[in-house]
């Protein structure tokens, strides 16, 4: 019986502890999958028992999300040093100069302002500390019992990682509170269903796993666990429920200064709790103390980077009161939060339309929606759209009031339809899902740095989905499974109704064709227009219905200055010839074996000994006019 007992506590503490340890260090990958799994082995127990079920959910959640995290390349880039800086200047050096930190983070030749000031706030990294903490344990255990990879100095990859072991936590918190919020609302089905959704098919996705080292899902994470402080400050006033209120606020403003609007929504409850006597002044001053207490690490570091307290870091200029782009922040195609993320337009509409139902709750919402646009809006021209972000990133922290407008929402679809009310919903929000997964996929090979002009990304979307599905057909049924996908997707083939000839030209080819390894644009000489292969290969796709053996000819040279080249031709990664290409044009004939060759796509690679580099410039293999088929 007391095995029974202990096994479940044994099984998720182990399995958290594995899976935290893969979010530090990549070079332990397992426990980022043996870690969830053990965590939900305590919950199938704990369920058969009926026992916790609720603290080992979310252990399930947090191990599930932590599991994620461990195995992504997470991206220290925009502010991410800046707000990182907090912890190890804080940690290591025990001073707020970040300059030197800064240094070692953005590399020798990166300039660097003489004063140390940051406009970037303090919050996040109070919230990271423990985990930063963690991670500093785990180097010195390293050093000490495992391979020692790591020097005890803050900045190695442990410490940085650190961030998404607290982001995520701060996330799977918020979303969890928030889900028995409105579980408690709308239903556990219709809770489950919008937070999920909001949180897969918002930023906060790309900012909690691939950039969590920058304010935003942290702020997110505390906008909702805002929400739910609020939500039982109203149902169960008390003098704990108020302070915790009020601590919530003033964490939350200290991660992201302009989600101090919040406090309209303490406001309100102010008023209709002092006019009903649901609540007493001593209780509201207890929640006025917490939140400056909560505040009190901005408020710190204001005075030692400015010298008083109280201050707008960007200066007086940086906020335009016209907020000549508030419109813009919210619809427009560079960085719209309606149009990078569309499924917060439906929780928008579902907070205009719950307001009759909760003025309250939906009413404040859309002031703080409203006031969130304007100061947004009010950044200057340059900057208004956020600059490399992906989505509407300033508006992380309404969010979670876009996940109860889209709760709202679905319960009106529940009741309108009768049998499987939530299906099409979930479909649809599965949809959106998949959009904003694909979306940051983009994102991160970096094609939308600005405007994400809709026809271009839907073109992208499309073609991502095919290879995606190529790839799961190819996986399940080989060749022909890739045949079969290419067949529904395309159906384009070489020699049927899509060039006939066999002639590829590399100044005009349609860049659906184009693999990678080609730099953009084609080049022109006197004579010859050309685009230039890449090193170490450069590769184009041809389509082919029926199979036979081809006569392959390249004609291309190696660029000014490398003189001699080797040139391998590899078809569906299968080598079937090899040549010198000299600093002239040449013909270069292959020939590829029928076997070598499946139905659909197949990929063409030139590959190649040498680069050469260029400055700033990918290292470039050789010049190519044209591949000629028969």
């Amino acid at each position: 019986m007391k095995i029974r007992e202990a096994l479940p506590p044994l099984l998720a503490s182990f399995g958290i502890l594995s899976t935290a340890v893969s979010v530090l260090d990549p070079l332990r990958p397992l426990g980022g999958v043996l870690g969830p799994l053990l965590v939900l082995a305590a919950l199938g127990l704990r369920i058969l028992r009926r026992k916790d079920v609720r603290f080992y959910t979310f252990a399930s959640a947090l191990a599930l999300a932590w599991g994620v995290a461990s195995g992504i390349l997470i991206e220290f880039r925009g502010d991410s040093f800046s707000y990182f800086a907090y912890l190890r200047s804080a940690s290591f050096d025990r001073d707020l100069d970040f300059r030197n930190d800064l240094r070692e983070l953005h590399g020798e030749n990166q300039p660097l302002p003489e004063r140390r000031i940051s406009v970037f706030s303090a919050g996040p990294a109070v919230l990271w500390s423990p985990f930063y903490l963690a991670a500093h344990v785990y180097v010195s255990l390293d050093s000490i019992f495992g391979r020692g990879l790591y020097q005890k100095d803050g900045f190695g990859l442990p410490y940085r990682r650190a961030t998404a072991l607290g982001t995520v936590s701060v996330v799977v918190l918020g979303g969890f509170l928030l889900f028995s919020t409105l579980a408690r609302a709308r239903g556990p089905a219709i809770a489950a269903l919008a937070v999920t959704g909001c949180f897969l098919a918002s930023p906060i996705l790309y900012y909690t796993f691939y950039v969590p080292a920058m304010s935003h899902g942290v702020a997110s994470g505390l906008a909702a666990s805002f929400l739910w402080a609020w939500d039982r400050a109203r149902r169960e006033p008390s003098w704990k429920t108020w302070t915790l209120l009020g601590g919530a606020l003033g964490l939350l403003a200290a991660c992201r200064w302009q989600a101090a609007v919040y406090g309209i929504l303490v406001a309100f409850l102010v008023f209709e709790a002092l006019r009903e006597r649901r609540a007493r002044i001593h209780w509201v001053a207890s929640a006025a103390v917490a939140a400056v207490l909560a505040f009190t690490p901005q408020l710190l570091a204001w005075q030692v980077f400015f010298g008083r307290a109280i201050v707008l870091p960007q200066g007086r200029g940086f906020l335009d009161l016209a907020s000549p782009h508030w419109l813009d922040t919210l619809i427009s195609a560079d960085h719209g939060f309606f149009n990078w993320t569309p499924l917060m337009l439906a929780g928008f509409l579902g907070l205009v339309a719950g307001l009759r139902q909760s003025p309250l709750l939906h009413g404040g919402g859309l002031l703080i929606l409203a006031l969130t646009a304007w100061v947004n809006g009010s950044v200057p021209d340059f900057d208004w759209a956020a600059g490399d972000a992906f989505g509407a990133r300033r508006y992380s922290e309404v969010v979670p009031l876009m996940t109860v407008g889209l709760a709202f929402l679905l319960e009106l679809s529940s009741r309108a339809l009768r049998r499987w009310p939530l299906l099409a919903p979930a479909a649809a929000i599965a949809a959106l899902v998949l959009w904003n997964l694909g979306f940051v996929s983009h994102f991160r090979a970096r094609k939308y740095r600005d405007a994400a002009p809709v026809d271009m990304l839907a073109r992208d979307q499309a073609r991502l989905l095919q290879d995606r599905s190529e790839s799961a057909l190819g996986a399940m049924a080989g060749d022909e499974g890739r045949a079969l996908a290419y067949k529904v997707f395309s159906a384009e083939y070489f020699y049927a109704g899509l060039n006939p000839s066999g002639s590829i030209f590399l100044r005009s080819i349609d860049e659906r064709f184009l693999l990678r390894g080609w730099h953009t644009g084609s080049r022109r000489t006197a004579k010859r227009t050309y685009r230039r292969a890449l090193y170490p290969e450069a590769c184009l796709a041809v389509p082919l219905d029926a199979l036979f053996p081809l006569r392959v000819t390249v004609s291309a040279r190696a660029p000014d200055g490398l003189g001699h080249q080797t040139l391998a031709l590899a078809v569906n990664d299968r080598v079937v010839g090899s040549s010198s290409l000299g600093s002239d044009w040449q013909e270069l004939p292959f020939v590829v074996p029928e076997e070598h060759l499946i139905r659909g796509k197949n990929d063409f690679c030139l590959r190649f000994g040498f680069g050469q580099s260029e400055p700033e410039e990918p290292p470039v293999a050789a010049l190519v006019e044209k591949i000629q088929l028969p």
